[in-house]
């Protein structure tokens, strides 16, 4: 059975909200999934919003391979 999603179906929410849907997440850990793209998200301005089913759809299914890390580059220090 597929699951079909349409425009009135996509629920998006800031950091607070998600933090106020999910118990036992706080706002500092949700915006720290964001910044290390753990967890899809888009960027509004200054704002993270995300979809409020790949929120819990990330959280439910077990992954299979681990987050990539983001590339860390070295700077010259004078």
């Amino acid at each position: 059975m597929t699951e079909t999603t349409t425009m009135n179906d996509i629920r998006m929410m800031t950091i607070n909200e998600a933090a106020e849907r999910v118990p036992g997440l706080t706002k500092y850990r949700i915006r720290e999934m964001c910044i290390k793209n753990e967890v899809p998200h888009l960027k509004a301005g200054r704002k993270y919003l995300i979809c409020e089913q790949v929120l819990i759809r990330y959280l439910t299914e077990p992954r299979t391979t681990p987050p990539s890390e983001p590339e860390r580059k070295m700077r010259r220090i004078s």
